[in-house]
């Protein structure tokens, strides 16, 4: 650990309990505060990404004004954490298309939400619970133990579960689908592994044959499920406010083929993350070689 990476992670310890205390609107205007004056001089090789990328996905974007609102979301998330338990009854969330994922699940069968990491993702899997359909979350190991705890507390008190994102994970993933029990299986989309972003495509090439798309699309094949994107947003000009948007379900090719509907599940996300791109959480981890 850097001492860069140790005055972010003292921060993100250190103001977690005051943050408790502070109106949710309040916590989330620090953070973003801290976001754009002092987050980016601790993450240089990050900004420096994150500008690259700026510039080759959103040309017609102000960089550096997008790059400002790409630290401040993030700042914002970390700092929302200790009260985003509180977000649903503050009414500090929306929800668009929910029919989408409603439908889905009154027809009987397994539904997977694909996942994207863009304003605060935690949103997207209280959203979830709060519309009656429980999430399983397939999720990595957080990069602190700090951190875990405090994610691991927000999604469990929040109504979900999680199954560990391993070699072993899809065996419990295809249980949860298969056993129909109103849950929804949530899957990231836009996975980022060993410092590597493996979705979307973002115009870099043909996707990874074990990535996260191809996984998820393997596990609908298998059960039946529908395979429903959902995202959220964080609403301008608002402190803490968030529009959560559900998708029509993906619609399969013809023929199973593992790279081709992975291509299918890509086709409907990457431009979300496109359009959302200064609120994307990877933004500061994607390179264009990869």
């Amino acid at each position: 650990m850097t001492w860069r990476d140790a005055v972010s992670a003292g921060l993100e310890r250190g103001l977690h309990h005051p943050l408790r205390v502070l109106p949710s609107g309040a916590g989330s205007a620090l953070g973003a505060w801290l976001g754009r004056r002092v987050v980016p001089g601790l993450h240089p090789v990050a900004t420096a990404r994150a500008r690259a990328a700026l510039a080759r996905l959103r040309p017609d974007l102000d960089t550096g004004a997008a790059l400002a609102e790409a630290w401040a979301n993030i700042a914002a998330s970390f700092a929302e954490m200790p009260r985003i338990l509180r977000f649903w009854e503050e009414g500090r969330v929306a929800v668009a298309g929910e029919a989408h994922l409603l439908e889905a699940h009154r027809q009987g069968g397994p539904v997977i939400c694909a996942g994207l990491h863009t304003a605060n993702p935690e949103v997207l899997g209280l959203t979830l619970a709060r519309l009656g359909t429980r999430p399983v979350g397939i999720a990595v190991r957080q990069p602190t133990a700090f951190r875990e705890r405090v994610i691991t507390d927000i999604r469990t008190r929040g109504g979900g579960r999680m199954i560990l994102a391993d070699r072993d994970a899809m065996r419990p993933a295809l249980s949860v689908l298969r056993a129909g029990a109103g849950e929804t299986l949530l899957f990231w989309m836009d996975e980022h592994v060993g410092g590597t972003v493996r979705g979307p495509s973002l115009g870099r090439g043909a996707l990874p044959r074990n990535g996260n798309m191809a996984l998820a699309a393997r596990l609908a094949r298998l059960s039946g499920a529908a395979v429903v994107p959902g995202y959220v947003t964080r609403l301008p000009g608002a402190r803490a406010r968030f529009l959560t948007t559900f998708l029509p379900p993906v619609a399969w090719p013809e023929r199973e083929d593992r790279l081709g509907d992975a291509a299918a599940i890509d086709a409907v996300v990457d431009p979300v993350v496109r359009a959302l791109l200064p609120q994307w959480l990877h933004l500061i981890a994607v390179r264009g070689e990869e």
